[in-house]
């Protein structure tokens, strides 16, 4: 699913923006800072406007990118 997913755990600390599926088929979008890869989980920690971070994991995105 992570066919257009343009972000890397090397792209921590940049902003980002991604399009994904939560877990009752619904799609979500989020936008923050990349805080963390969590590699054993393959999950992406994004931290939102709010202060709140967000887990998303990489099965989940249909859509990932740098944002300015």
């Amino acid at each position: 699913m992570n066919a257009t997913n343009k972000v890397t755990p090397g792209d921590v600390g940049k902003r980002v923006t991604f399009q994904y599926i939560l877990p009752n088929g619904m799609s979500k979008e989020a936008v923050g800072m990349l805080e963390f890869w969590d590699a054993p989980a393959a999950t992406y920690m994004v931290r939102q406007k709010d202060g709140g971070l967000l887990r998303i994991p990489a099965r989940d995105v249909k859509h990932g990118k740098l944002v300015g």
